[in-house]
């Protein structure tokens, strides 16, 4: 079955018609559309839907339109809202094709229409498509369906799914200008070690006596990161990186977006290469240029080494082990992987969902492998008949407070409202220690580039003052 974009005329008022539409071919699509009083004018196949189909026809507009979790949370508001007042389910989906302005979005709606049309619940209808909507999306709208609550259950998901874009914009804004400031002053400081201080400290040359200790320190420095067989290993690093993601992207059935993002890093890496190969033409040592290749193809082969190895189970339980181990982001980590633990347990078990098949969805949640290890094994522990705090507080991963938290939540038969609170007062520590970390790594940052600016000053200036003494 294709999936085709068809406009037509509605038959009751005459008004033009524009959408997506799952049919076996053109006819098929015509005789459905008749029997709902719309006159098919016109139809195209959505070549991203055909199986293959991301390879042969690539949009680089979806690769900037992404379905964000914003959007799934203002759809899941307003799906909430039209069910609360009493519109067929079917009819409130159709309703919300016309509502949203993304046509990844869109097109994914009119396949959930479909599916809904053909006799399957809105969770399976919404299963086909993880990416936009989750596990946990999925089995929280299940129990809703299961349960008669289907309201108050996408009222609980939108309510979590902007919590949790909330935190997320919170975090990257609070860290996005001290990091902006980190690259900006990095590249100046690099295009003036490799531009300007070697035609400075070139006068120093004629010189017929030892230089200070920093300036020989400064010139060492510049000279290494203008030499050739720096270009060659920055270039062979990033040519084998950026290439390594453009082969290793379109691997077996690309997802929704996979193909358009490919061909960005297809010709990057296109660039790249180009760079690499013209550069040999243009540098003064071409013996030199190939050491720096030969040193960046070792490294590289070794980093990507490295990096498939994070890429594995074994690999991403020591990464994520180290980051929680870290001075400072380590205890944030921390936090934020809490937060979210309590906030989605508690919405799952709000919603209805068994606990233990709750407890295996929150450890997908986590972003840890670390805590999704605690949490797997405390599913063990319960399945066993133990209780939720037991598991969690011998682990040592899960600070005292939250386990007892959670330990008092059981004992009271008030869990949810237990998880609420520790998700919300953990929030607040996030919000408290992001907004502390930014203060301080701004000013931190500033100080940091104007001693580099300042060293460079005094590395060349003093030596200058010194000849005027002779």
């Amino acid at each position: 079955m294709a999936v085709f974009e068809y406009r037509g005329l509605a038959v009751a008022n005459g008004k033009q018609v524009h959408g997506f539409r799952d049919a076996d071919n053109a006819k098929s699509l015509r005789s459905a559309l008749k029997r709902e009083g719309v006159l098919l004018t016109s139809a195209q196949e959505d070549a991203k839907a055909r199986p293959g189909g991301a390879r042969r026809a690539i949009n680089l507009g979806a690769f900037f339109s992404r379905v964000s979790v914003g959007d799934v949370a203002m759809l899941t508001r307003q799906l909430s809202t039209l069910v609360g007042a009493g519109i067929p389910l079917v009819e409130a989906v159709t309703a919300l094709i016309d509502q949203v302005e993304l046509p990844e979005l869109q097109r994914i709606l009119t396949q959930v229409r479909d599916r809904l049309n053909e006799g399957q619940s809105l969770a399976k209808s919404l299963e086909a498509h993880p990416k936009v909507f989750p596990n946990l999306y999925v089995n929280m709208v299940a129990a809703g369906e299961a349960s008669g609550t289907l309201e108050k259950v996408l009222d609980r998901l939108s309510d979590f799914m902007e919590n949790q874009a909330r935190l997320r914009s919170k975090v990257s804004a609070a860290l996005a200008y001290p990091i902006l400031m980190l690259i900006i002053g990095t590249g100046l400081m690099t295009v003036m070690m490799i531009a300007v201080v070697p035609k400075v400290t070139s006068i120093f040359a004629s010189l017929d006596r030892a230089l200070p200790w920093y300036t020989a320190t400064l010139i060492f420095i510049s000279n290494v990161l203008a030499s050739n067989q720096m270009l060659g290993f920055v270039l062979t690093i990033a040519t084998l990186g950026v290439g390594r993601k453009a082969l290793v992207k379109p691997a077996t059935k690309p997802g929704e977006g996979e193909a358009d993002s490919n061909l960005i890093w297809v010709i990057v890496a296109v660039i790249l290469a180009s760079l690499l190969v013209l550069s040999a033409f243009a540098v003064e040592s071409f013996l030199a240029y190939v050491v720096g290749i030969g040193l960046g193809i070792g490294f590289g082969l070794l980093l990507a080494k490295f990096v498939a190895f994070l890429g594995t189970p074994p690999g991403r339980l020591w990464r994520d082990t180290q980051a929680l181990k870290l001075p400072i982001f380590g205890s944030l980590f921390r936090m934020l992987a809490v937060s979210r633990f309590s906030r989605t347990l508690s919405t799952l078990l709000s919603s209805g969902v068994p606990l233990l098949k709750a407890m295996d969805i929150v450890k997908n949640v986590l972003d840890n492998a670390k805590l999704e290890k605690v949490v797997e094994t405390a599913t063990g522990s319960i399945r066993e008949g133990e209780s939720i705090a037991a598991p969690l507080k011998r682990s040592g991963d899960f600070p005292p407070i939250v386990t007892h938290m959670i330990a008092v939540g059981e004992k009271s038969g008030q869990l949810e409202v237990m998880l609420e609170n520790v998700a919300k007062a953990y929030d607040t520590q996030v919000d408290t220690r992001v907004q502390a970390l930014t203060s301080l790594l701004e000013p931190l940052i500033i100080v940091f580039m104007g001693g580099a600016v300042g060293f460079i000053a005094f590395s060349i200036l003093m030596p200058l003052i010194q000849m005027s003494d002779f």
